[in-house]
């Protein structure tokens, strides 16, 4: 992002790109604390499918968010292969589908909140 330029100067210099690049890292720090106190209580005999499901749920939806908007930062960069964010996004849709679709963690967390689990085959 460095190298790309915008009306003579880098585009890391604009403070809508400052913004941009805080609010990205602000989110992958809230997605990171989720997922440590998951972790963290699972590896304590404290598995909570409402906390892991929050916690891939949201980390995933910022995952798909941070990389497509990285992307769109870098521009003509973001697409090539030899910067590697056009892998990081395909990683990031990908993880969405791993383990439990987004909206598969979303009836698992609205099944915990109310206390009860959902036929999600039902007809």
């Amino acid at each position: 992002m460095q190298e790309r330029e915008q009306f003579g100067k880098p585009i890391v210099d604009f403070q809508a790109v400052q913004i941009k690049l805080a609010d990205m890292l602000m989110k992958v720090e809230a997605s990171r604390l989720l997922i440590h106190r998951a972790v963290f209580n699972a590896a304590n005999g404290l598995p909570d499918i409402l906390e892991s499901s929050s916690a891939k749920c949201f980390a995933n939806e910022i995952a798909r968010e941070v990389t497509t908007t990285a992307m769109q930062l870098m521009g003509g960069y973001g697409f090539n292969k030899e910067y590697g964010m056009e892998r990081k996004v395909r990683d990031a849709f990908g993880w969405g589908i791993a383990g439990g679709t987004i909206d598969v963690q979303k009836v698992n967390i609205a099944s915990a909140m109310i206390g009860r689990r959902f036929n999600q085959r039902a007809k």
